[in-house]
C-alpha cells in the first residue's frame, strides 16, 4: 500500500464516525479520500458551493456566517479529528456559510457520491455522524440560550474554562483573534478586552504575550461562570 492512502487511513481513524468501523472498511472510505493543504486564511469552501465531507487532519478551520451588516459570526472552530461540510451534504443542498483555514492545515476530502455510496454500505457511519450534529445543535442551543441570559463577563469565563480544559492544562494560547472570539461571544473587541483585564486585575488569569492566557484561579473562574 502507498504511503499517501496509508497516511489518509491514518487520518480516517481519528475521526469518531469511522473509528468503529472494520479495517477494510476505513480502508476503503481512505481509498476514497483526497489530501491537501490549505494556506493560512485559504477559503475551504463558502457560500453557493456543494461540499463533500472535510476532515480536519492538522491546523484549525474556522466556520463563520455573514451578518446582515456584513460582520463575521463566528459559529465553531474545527480541530484535528473533526469533520466539516456535513450539513450541506446530508441534506444535499448548497452550504450557507464559509470555512477558512486559520493557520496552514491539511485536510481530507471525500467527495458527495463517495460519501453517497459510503453511507449505504456502513449505515453506522450515518447514526454516528447523526449523533455527533446532534452534539453541536445541543452546543448551539446552549451558546444561544447563553447569549440571551448572562453577560459578557459570565460567557468569558466559560469559554476559557472551556479551553483550558481542551489544552489539558492551565495556561493555552487562545485559538482566534480576540475580534473572532468577541463575535463568537456576541460582543465588541472592546468590551472583551475590558472583561479580560479585569478577571486579570482581580488574579482569575494572567494575560501573556500574544495570545496566550494562563488560568491561575479555576475556582474563581468557575465562580464567575456560574454567577
Amino acid at each position: 500500500m502507498d504511503d499517501g492512502h496509508e497516511h489518509r487511513l491514518h487520518i480516517v481513524r481519528t475521526v469518531r464516525i469511522f473509528a468503529g468501523l472494520p479495517e477494510a472498511a476505513q480502508r476503503r472510505v481512505a481509498s476514497a479520500a483526497v489530501t491537501r493543504p490549505y494556506r493560512r486564511d485559504e477559503r475551504v469552501y463558502g457560500p453557493g458551493d456543494r461540499t463533500g465531507l472535510f476532515i480536519v487532519h492538522s491546523g484549525l478551520v474556522k466556520v463563520y456566517r455573514l451578518t446582515e451588516t456584513g460582520n463575521e459570526q463566528l459559529i465553531r472552530l474545527m480541530a484535528p479529528g473533526d469533520f466539516l461540510g456535513e450539513t450541506a451534504l446530508l441534506a444535499d443542498t448548497i452550504t450557507d456559510h464559509f470555512a477558512v483555514a486559520l493557520q496552514p492545515s491539511e485536510l481530507c476530502v471525500i467527495d458527495r457520491a463517495r460519501f453517497t455510496r459510503l453511507l449505504g454500505q456502513h449505515p453506522a457511519v450515518a447514526v454516528q455522524m447523526l449523533r455527533t450534529v446532534s452534539a453541536r445543535l445541543d452546543a448551539a442551543e446552549e451558546m444561544v440560550s447563553a447569549l440571551s441570559g448572562k453577560s459578557v463577563r459570565q460567557r468569558l469565563a466559560q469559554q476559557l474554562l472551556h479551553l483550558a480544559d481542551e489544552a489539558g492544562g492551565a495556561g493555552f494560547l487562545l485559538p482566534t483573534t480576540k475580534r473572532e472570539l468577541a463575535s463568537y461571544l456576541g460582543t465588541t473587541p472592546e468590551t472583551l478586552s475590558r472583561r479580560l483585564g479585569a478577571l486579570e486585575e482581580d488574579g482569575v488569569i494572567r494575560l501573556g504575550p500574544g495570545r496566550r492566557i494562563e488560568v491561575l484561579d479555576p475556582a474563581a473562574l468557575r465562580g464567575v461562570a456560574a454567577a
